[in-house]
């Protein structure tokens, strides 16, 4: 039988969802943690991954086995995780930079809508003045001296 090829994720999603169909499964309320397949060196099935180490799997460990061969008889794992975008088909992917209606997004390194990154004086965080007047803005005005100790006596 040929084996369809999947990426790392892909694979992932596949084996969990099979593991969280089963009625067993279901019954009992378990929720695996699911690892990302491993590449190795084709086996005697020829099978070139493998997933070690599920959480939450106590008591399940051959059920777990048992769909684990089942999806390694059907599917190899790609060479790369590109082969993930192009087995998705494109209408249930969403790329970063654009939304749903098709329109490009800003970048993220958009201008800053409430003005510049930086406050105005050093001594207000939201950049307005603070009641001092400086001759200049390389020397800000300072407001009181906090004391050392909000509960001293001094």
């Amino acid at each position: 039988m040929l084996r369809k090829t999947l990426g790392a994720s892909r694979l992932q999603e596949e084996v969990s969802r099979r593991l969280h169909r089963l009625q067993e499964v279901i019954d009992d309320g378990v929720k695996f943690t699911v690892p990302r397949p491993q590449r190795q060196n084709a086996d005697r099935s020829g099978c070139n991954w493998t997933m070690q180490h599920f959480g939450n799997s106590a008591g399940f460990e051959a059920v777990i086995a048992e769909v684990l061969a089942r999806v390694q008889a059907e599917y190899d794992l790609a060479a790369d995780d590109d082969a993930d975008a192009q087995a998705i088909d494109d209408s249930s992917t969403r790329s970063g930079d654009v939304n749903p209606f098709g329109e490009k997004l800003a970048s993220a390194k958009a201008a800053n809508p409430f003005g510049d990154a930086k406050p105005v004086k050093s001594g207000d965080p939201f950049g307005g003045s603070s009641g001092a007047s400086s001759g200049s803005d390389d020397s800000p005005a300072r407001g009181p001296k906090r004391p050392a100790n909000p509960f001293s006596d001094d």
